[in-house]
């Protein structure tokens, strides 16, 4: 049976991948506690679902970012080797999120213009094109799993405030879904690809009160956000693409409503 790490195997994402491909490999879960003993090992997948995925935290603290975003790709390709790396990226390494022009993945990307957690995401795609003969690169919206600690969904389902106004949009994609859509890239053999990872259209949090039978409250210091990449080349692979909404709707009902 083919070997398949994963790197940040007890997070979000990861906690999800680790239990959806068991028994179709054999998987090895690799976090700080394990990382060390593991090195000089050599798989035939890994799949990078490790770094900060703290937006606002990263733009305050860049260099702790890049650390735990960017160097961390960087000792992953050099200490392990695979026949093909798939890393998770995120949408913000385009420098506008919404138009479906600017979010092709064959967008030529200026660095200059992006966020430091966008820079840094980026960065970390350059280190996997450049040492992995293999890769897939996935850049993603929104998770959601049941592992999620935090967001907007998150402090809801909490009865806390939200950090983000009515008049935010975003692109949401459920764990699971996302490692469906792996399955299916490799199933596929799909390589060397850059590949957007979100539902179609986006949730507009002006319909988040009929979810919620309490009244959401926003926060005095909430931001409006928006994102909604192009996900046409995904579609073409993974037909069974949904919507965000309801991708958001699939979240509640194993996480809130069950």
């Amino acid at each position: 049976m083919k070997t398949l790490a994963v790197i940040g195997g007890t997070g979000l994402l990861g906690s999800t991948l680790v239990s959806y491909f068991e028994g179709k490999y054999t998987v090895i879960f690799i976090n700080r506690e394990n990382y060390a003993e593991h090195v000089g090992t050599n798989f035939d997948i890994i799949i990078n679902a490790n770094g900060n995925s703290r937006r606002f935290w990263a733009n305050q603290n860049p260099l702790n970012d890049f650390l735990a975003s960017t160097a961390s790709v960087h000792e992953s390709v050099l200490d392990f080797s695979c026949d093909l790396y798939i890393y998770i990226s995120s949408t913000d390494v385009y420098e506008n999120h919404v138009e479906q022009k600017s979010t092709e993945e064959s967008v030529n990307i200026s660095p200059m213009g992006l966020s430091s957690y966008g820079f840094n995401k980026y960065l970390g795609e350059l280190i996997v094109k450049k040492y992995s003969q293999k890769y897939l690169i996935l850049r993603s919206s929104m998770m959601l799993g049941s592992k999620l600690k935090k967001g907007p969904f998150y402090d809801i389902i909490n009865n806390n405030p939200i950090y983000v106004t009515l008049q935010t949009k975003l692109q949401l994609i459920t764990t699971n879904a996302i490692a469906e859509i792996i399955e299916v890239l490799l199933e596929n053999t799909i390589r060397n690809e850059i590949i957007n990872v979100g539902g179609t259209g986006v949730f507009n949090f002006m319909d988040i009160q009929k979810y919620f039978d309490y009244k959401v409250k926003v926060s005095s210091e909430a931001e409006t956000q928006l994102y909604n990449m192009n996900v046409r080349k995904l579609k073409s692979i993974y037909p069974g693409l949904k919507k965000s909404e309801e991708y958001l709707q699939d979240y509640l009902k194993f996480n809130y409503y069950g």
